[in-house]
């Protein structure tokens, strides 16, 4: 099992905004494809020097193959339609964990 992990910054204007379009939008539609499951957005309360504030959106995920056809079918449109929305005022990088116990 893998857990897909995005962190992302938001600028302090818009960071509630993003939390309800990762609510509304992203999650729902990141689920649909059964590939993703147990979402969880976290606000992250430790290294925040800058303006604005982190989080982290995390999905377990099977294998990374199943994660390939996910961002084959979901995940590129999705990094889109972010990308689209906020602009420069929310940047993200992803990483993959594998749970070993």
């Amino acid at each position: 099992m893998i857990i897909i992990n995005t962190t992302y910054h938001a600028s302090d204007n818009i960071k509630e905004i993003f939390i309800n379009w990762i609510k509304e939008i992203y999650i729902p539609t990141a689920l649909q494809h059964e590939e993703l499951s147990e979402p969880q957005l976290c606000r992250i309360i430790t290294g925040n020097e800058n303006e604005g504030e982190n989080f982290s959106l995390q999905f377990h995920v099977k294998d990374t193959a199943s994660l390939s056809r996910w961002y084959n079918e979901t995940g590129d449109d999705l990094a889109h339609a972010l990308t689209e929305k906020f602009k420069d005022q929310v940047v993200g990088f992803t990483t993959l964990l594998e749970i070993i116990e």
